[in-house]
Formats: structure tokens, C-alpha cells, sequence
């Protein structure tokens, strides 16, 4: 068997970087001003510079995907633009994002991210066949995929932990001081250069002339006994699931949106490993999985549309549930075009999702721009509901305004709410101790509502208790002095609002309820009530003295 030289690696190495030069480059300039960063200090990486970071890894997805469309198009230098047009499109991203340093940011920038490296990454699965279809080049293309992610993660994995585990080696036998910084570095060195080098060596170029399918044994077992498996455990389960729902007349709970996302696109992954043998191989699942899949596949569509348009119907719309709604109409459109296509092109199916994610990260029609009017409706319509009810809400009501007023918050976009409440919400985000405008939303949503002079029916607190208690110390509320010259004894009590409570204080029994909110003192000799204090009540009306208890009057305490 013949080994593999340093010429040959160092030859295969200059031709991926002739074939790739501008990826490549892209990748060494990045991972070298990482290691540089990293080498003055590791935070700035994911602070002053997080928006550089993430345009470096943005970048070589796309890249790369550019490079395998424009190799197989008929004249590939008449398609030389496309390079300058994602150099653009990168730089445009890393211009319009923010100063990231701090922790206080609106997430739409790292969601526009991902939708961005998503759909770098699905460019690549169908870079070469946008223009071209052959099912049978397609499979073995997307074979040599799979290869040249195991393989690079391998390689680069294999040597990051061998140099990791010899630094250590010197740092403990010589006693040589290394920095933490040294295995950064070398992390980022192993991932954003050898990983990459290598994904992209040995990499076919004829793509379309390999339509010779080699489905091996093991894949076909992986398919057959592992794969099909899991996708009729998870059909048993959500029809199980479905007739339950009919029996007792329910609607679905919002999770199973989930499980049935999960489902579509393990089907759409068995189909693509699947597509080119299904009709000739000897495999009574694998012959049968077109088309019984995708027909038992849509009453399922049909309860993740009832699943995601309830929590739709009930807290309006917000990017999670806009970017479920619109993975729900492509799973379905999918499988219908699955189903009465007569070409049944797969890369129809990245193609779509790719498009899909691009487009709802900007625009009118965008997941963050229909998520706030849709929000900012909802607490019109919550916040009229309370106004009418002379502003004291229920519990759910105020978690509803609350969880509202801190999505905006979040998301900078709090201002959308003054007309509705009729004064200015920057006021809000300015710090009362330095008198500044902050960019953090810490609190807002308790300073609005307070300002709106929104309470609690003190009467149904408690109905819903979800079972989470909290807790607040500091050592400041632990240096007070009472005077209990008029009282035999001052007993120090903790308890939750979740547990019923009793203990033994003198002469006397101690019960605190907590449905009613009450405290009650019990004679130890005969049981008999001696005394009872509404604490829901009592701690209400302290609620007037807000964060300064220190001033309150002591008779206001008993």
C-alpha cells in the first residue's frame, strides 16, 4: 500500500488553494487576525470585534458554495462577478451590524446571522446543480460532502488535541509557563485553516460525470434498521398523540410543532440518501417509502397548522413562531410537490429553504418586522382589556403586558408602544444614578407598567402559581434593628408561595396557608385560634414604599 508523502499533501494543498484562492484566502486573513486578537486579549473576540468574527465565518460558506456554482456553469468567467457580489453582501452585513461589545444586544443581529450562515451552507449542497440536474450526480455530490466534513473534522480534530495535549506535556515535565491564550489560538488555527484546507482538498470538480451510485451495505443498514425506525416510532407517537387530542376534544400543545418539523426533515434527509436506489434495490421499506411516507406525513401538516396558529391565535406572532409558520407552508409545499411532481427534482427542496431564509431576515414581510406590529397589537388589545377593567389586571393579563413590554424592550423597539400609552418610553432606558440613556432593558417592563398604574387583583394572586419561588438577599436588608419592647418574641421566617408552612414559636403554632395567603397562630394547649393575618393583603399595601422598606412606619408592619 502506498503512503501518503509530504509532496503529495503539499501538492494537494496547492491545488485546493489554486481552485479555492479566494476562499482560502478569506479564511487565513480571518483565523490570523483571530489569533491576533486572541493574542492581546481573548474577550475582545466575542466583544469589540464579535461583528468581525462573524463576518469571517459567514464568508466562507458562501465562498464556497460560489466557487462550486461557478465551476459548473458552460463559461465560468462570465460568472466571475458572483465573487464580487458576496464580498459586497459580507461587507454590507458586517456595515449594518452594531457595537457588540457588552451583553445587552438586540437579538435580531445574531438571528440574522444564522438565517445568513444557513443559508451559506445549503448554497453549498446545491451550488453546482442550480443550473443542472442529475439525481445520480447529485447523491454521489452529496456523498463527497459528508466525506469532506468527516475527514476535515477529523484531521483538524485529531491534530488540535495532539498539539493541545503537548503543550500540556511541556508545561507539567519543563515547567515552562504557557498561556491559556496558546490553546485559543491554536484552536481557531486548527478550525479556520486546517479544517477548512482540508474540507476542500481532494474535493471532486467533475461532479456531473460521477453518476455511478456505490450504496453500500453498511449505508443501507443505516437506513433500513436505524433511520426508518426512528421515523415510525415518531409517526406512533404523534398519531397516538393526534387520536388522543380527538378524544378528548383539545387542541395540540405547541410542542408537537416541533416533533413534527423534526419528522418532515428526517423524511426529506431518508429520501435524498435514498432517491437514486429506491426503485431497484431489494428493500420492501426503502421501495415503500415513496409515497407512504409523505401521505401519512400530511394529517400531521394538518396538526402542526392547528398547533402553531393556537399559540398564533393566543400570543400573536414572534420570530420563533413566524419562522415555525413558514417551515410548516414549505414542509407542505414540499410534500405536495413530493407527491404530483413529475420531475421530483430534489434540490427544489435546499433551493426553496435557502431563498426562504434569506428573505425573512429583511423587509416588510420579514420575521422581525411582522413579530413587533404583531406584538404591539397584542398589548393594544391587553392593555384596552385592562384599561376598561379600571386598570387592575389579572395575573395573566400582567404576564401577558410584561412579556410584551420586555420583547420590545429587547428588542429596541419599545417607542412602538408610545402612542399607545400616550407618553414617551425612552425615559425608561435612562439610568437614574448617572443620568444617562443605557442601552440595557433591565426592569423596563415593571417601571411601564408601574407608570401606568396597572395592579394586580389582589384577590386571584396565587390561582395560577406555576410553582416557581424566588428569592432576594443582600446584606444590607440583614442590618436592621426592630424595637420589640411591646412583644415577647421576634422570630426571623422564610417561606415560599408555594408550600403550606408551620413551626413552633413559644407557646404557639405557626400556619401559613398559602392558597389564602394567610398566617394564623394556634394555642398549643387547646388548638384554638388566637390570632390571623392576611399577609397577601399586608405585603400589597407595602408594595407603596417600592425598594426603600427602610423608611417604612413600623405600624405598618403588624
Amino acid at each position: 500500500m502506498k503512503l501518503i508523502s509530504i509532496n503529495d499533501i503539499i501538492e494537494k494543498a496547492l491545488k485546493a488553494f489554486w481552485r479555492f484562492p479566494i476562499t482560502l484566502t478569506w479564511a487565513i486573513t480571518g483565523s490570523l487576525i483571530c489569533i491576533g486578537i486572541v493574542n492581546i486579549d481573548a474577550a475582545l473576540l466575542f466583544e469589540e470585534y464579535a461583528a468581525l468574527l462573524l463576518t469571517f465565518i459567514l464568508g466562507i460558506s458562501w465562498f464556497i458554495g460560489g466557487r462550486f456554482f461557478i465551476e459548473q456553469t458552460k463559461n465560468p468567467m462570465k460568472w466571475d462577478w458572483l465573487k464580487l457580489v458576496i464580498l459586497v453582501f459580507l461587507v454590507l452585513f458586517y456595515w449594518h451590524l452594531p457595537d457588540l461589545s457588552g451583553y445587552d444586544h438586540d437579538p435580531k443581529y445574531f438571528i440574522r446571522f444564522f438565517l445568513y450562515l444557513l443559508s451559506g451552507h445549503l448554497f453549498i449542497l446545491i451550488g453546482p446543480f442550480v443550473l443542472k440536474w442529475d439525481s445520480k450526480a447529485y447523491w454521489n455530490y452529496l456523498k463527497c460532502i459528508c466525506i469532506a466534513i468527516g475527514r476535515s473534522a477529523l484531521f483538524s480534530g485529531v491534530l488540535y488535541i495532539g498539539l493541545a495535549l503537548a503543550l500540556a506535556a511541556i508545561q507539567s515535565l519543563f515547567d515552562v509557563a504557557i498561556k491559556p491564550e496558546r490553546y485559543a489560538q491554536l484552536f481557531i488555527f486548527s478550525l479556520g485553516i486546517v479544517n477548512t484546507w482540508t474540507y476542500l482538498s481532494d474535493f471532486p470538480k467533475d461532479v456531473m460525470q460521477r453518476t455511478t451510485i456505490n450504496f453500500n451495505k453498511a449505508l443501507e443498514v443505516f437506513v433500513k434498521y436505524i433511520l426508518i425506525p426512528l421515523l415510525i416510532l415518531y409517526l406512533v407517537i404523534l398519531y397516538a398523540y393526534s387520536l388522543k387530542i380527538i378524544w378528548e376534544w383539545s387542541l395540540p400543545k405547541g410542542w408537537v410543532s416541533y416533533l413534527v418539523t423534526a419528522l418532515a426533515i428526517l423524511g426529506f434527509i431518508i429520501q435524498a440518501m435514498v432517491n437514486p436506489i429506491q426503485k431497484t434495490i431489494k428493500s420492501w421499506a426503502i421501495n415503500r417509502f415513496y409515497p407512504w411516507f409523505y401521505i401519512l406525513l400530511l394529517p400531521l401538516i394538518a396538526l402542526l397548522f392547528l398547533a402553531i396558529f393556537r399559540r398564533i391565535g393566543d400570543y400573536g406572532i414572534t420570530e420563533n413562531r413566524y419562522f415555525v409558520l413558514i417551515i410548516a407552508f414549505w414542509i407542505l409545499s414540499m410534500v405536495l410537490f413530493l407527491l404530483f411532481s413529475r420531475k421530483k427534482q430534489l434540490k427544489v427542496l435546499p433551493i426553496t429553504l435557502c431563498l426562504l431564509a434569506l428573505l425573512s431576515s429583511f423587509g416588510f414581510w420579514g420575521a422581525f418586522s411582522i413579530s413587533k406590529n404583531s406584538q404591539v397589537n397584542q398589548f393594544q388589545k391587553v392593555f384596552g382589556a385592562v384599561e376598561a377593567n379600571d386598570r387592575i389586571a389579572t395575573n395573566e393579563q400582567y404576564d401577558r403586558l410584561k412579556s410584551i413590554v420586555d420583547y420590545l424592550a429587547e428588542g429596541r423597539s419599545l417607542q412602538r408602544l408610545d402612542e399607545i400609552v400616550g407618553f414617551s418610553t425612552n425615559e425608561f432606558y435612562i439610568d437614574s444614578s448617572a443620568g444617562s440613556l443605557k442601552s440595557y432593558a433591565n426592569n423596563v417592563s415593571h417601571k411601564l407598567l408601574d407608570s401606568l398604574g396597572i395592579g394586580l387583583d389582589i384577590k386571584k394572586i396565587g390561582e395560577n402559581n406555576n410553582g416557581k419561588f424566588f428569592t432576594y438577599y443582600s446584606p444590607e436588608n440583614t442590618n436592621y434593628t426592630y424595637a420589640i419592647a411591646d412583644y415577647e418574641h421576634f422570630t426571623q421566617i422564610n417561606f415560599n408561595d408555594h408550600d403550606d408552612y408551620k413551626m413552633k414559636i413559644g407557646e404557639f403554632d405557626l400556619l401559613y396557608h398559602q392558597k389564602t395567603k394567610t398566617i394564623s397562630f394556634f394555642s398549643q394547649k387547646d388548638s384554638s385560634l388566637i390570632h390571623k393575618v392576611a399577609l397577601g393583603e399586608k405585603l400589597f399595601d407595602l408594595t407603596k414604599y417600592g425598594s426603600e422598606m427602610n423608611n417604612m412606619i413600623q405600624k405598618d408592619l403588624v
